[in-house]
């Protein structure tokens, strides 16, 4: 009778740790902006709207390197592409054109992950980092099994259907109308893609006999220590 090999080990950061990581940086790079834009163009107008979001972006950047923490690539990359659809839309004065912009950029984003993955370089592997601390010993593993590629692929996918579907909403629903349904659709749109993303991360871990190992009751202070690295290797 044949015994199974040991599987790999990988220790990781207390799910609530995770959880609690991925949503800040979702909450402050995404979903404060766009309440905070709400706001101001409802009190005092677009123009108002445009400027406040992009101070809400750089205020984050300012903050971040007082207090000497890593920069998000998210919220760098946002500032950017904020930067520019504030020019734009304060020169033109237009609310269509500010927000038909993002679609440039999220196409951009998806062209980047496609071309950065067939370069064997993903940049979606250094985004992971800002949403989920993910163990050394992990990110190995998925260099090799060319993980960060594959999700690349469907990433690159998701943005494509995203840029989609707000140039139709732009086109056929009203301002208020765009901002409600984005607001609800992209979350769930972005979600559904996590979803899927999960079930890649763990087929290939288990094609690979690879085990993730989670903190037990009483370990969640010590959620974001480095990680052990590989053990019970036989």
């Amino acid at each position: 009778m044949s015994v199974a090999p040991p599987a790999h080990v990988i220790d990781m950061a207390h799910p609530r740790a995770i959880a609690s990581h991925a949503a800040r940086t979702v909450l402050f790079a995404s979903v404060l902006p766009m309440a905070v834009f709400y706001a101001a163009l409802s009190i005092a107008g677009l123009n108002a709207a445009i400027v406040l979001t992009l101070c809400w972006y750089y205020a984050g950047l300012v903050v971040r390197r007082l207090r000497k923490r890593p920069m998000l690539g998210a919220t760098m990359l946002g500032a950017v592409l904020m930067t520019v659809r504030a020019g734009v839309g304060l020169w033109t004065g237009s609310a269509f054109l500010y927000f038909l912009q993002p679609v440039a950029g999220t196409v951009a984003t998806a062209t980047s992950f496609a071309v950065t993955a067939l370069a064997g370089r993903p940049l979606l592997e250094h985004l992971a980092h800002d949403f989920v601390p993910v163990p050394a010993a992990l990110s190995e593993q998925l260099r090799g099994n060319r993980f960060f590629s594959y999700a690349s692929a469907l990433w690159a996918a998701m943005y494509v259907a995203n840029a989609a579907g707000t140039v139709w909403l732009l086109t056929n629903s009203s301002l208020g109308a765009f901002l409600l349904l984005k607001t609800l659709l992209s979350p769930l749109l972005t979600g559904a893609t996590i979803a899927v993303t999960v079930l890649l991360l763990r087929r290939l871990l288990r094609r690979d006999g690879v085990r993730l190992r989670w903190p037990g009751r009483g370990e969640a202070t010590a959620a974001l220590r480095p990680a052990t690295g590989l053990s019970g290797i036989g």
